[in-house]
């Protein structure tokens, strides 16, 4: 069987990963953060990078983790939304140093599966 991955939204230099590789195989998506520039050749190949990284992800297997920037976070759940509405998240509790998982179908009206 294939072992799960967790889709880390954007690296963060400072944070440690250790724990999500309890639930998988880590990938992360970027590592850069959104130019404010209008048409950034930037953008767009984040956009794409992020796309090809996605390829891979299987919405009944496997994680996506938050992390770093809010706007990229966005960005790759809008890009994951054009192939599913179900997502196993993993949620950061710092006080535990611990991830859990809530898997959410948006088109559910939110039900938690």
């Amino acid at each position: 069987m294939d072992r799960a991955k967790v889709f880390v939204t954007q690296e963060v230099t400072t944070a440690n990963y250790g724990p999500a590789e309890q639930w998988g195989d880590v990938t992360f998506l970027s590592v850069s953060e959104v130019s404010h520039v209008p048409n950034s050749l930037h953008n767009a190949k984040l956009v794409h990078t992020i796309r090809e990284r996605l390829r891979e992800f299987r919405a009944d297997l496997d994680y996506v983790a938050p992390s770093g920037s809010p706007v990229i976070t966005g960005l790759v759940f809008a890009i994951l939304r054009e192939r599913t509405s179900r997502f196993n998240i993993l949620k950061w509790n710092a006080r535990d140093g611990a991830y859990s998982c809530i898997k959410i179908d948006i088109m559910g009206e939110g039900r938690v599966y």
